[in-house]
């Protein structure tokens, strides 16, 4: 496996659907201070630093959401890492 910096993570976009039907569209981009800030469906900010370490920061907050973030952002770390 690759060592990817999280820096050159930033600035994608991926448009997904879970199992549930629900829609989400969530742009990622560099966070100033580590890690990579995570908008979803343009009324939550998230920020996440690698696994399952991520935080809420403002707007909608609910523990579907979370876990479709976290969902996207295992793939997203898989397709950087060439594994999928």
């Amino acid at each position: 496996m690759r060592n990817v910096n999280l820096v050159d993570w930033a600035e994608s976009y991926y448009s997904f659907e879970n199992g549930d039907g629900t829609r989400y569209s969530v742009h990622l981009t560099n966070a100033q201070h580590g890690g990579i800030y995570i908008i979803c469906n343009e009324s939550s900010l998230w920020r996440w630093h690698d696994e399952t370490d991520i935080k809420f920061l403002c707007g909608k907050n609910n523990e579907y959401t979370r876990r479709a973030i976290l969902q996207i952002m295992i793939h997203h770390k898989a397709n950087l890492l060439g594994l999928v």
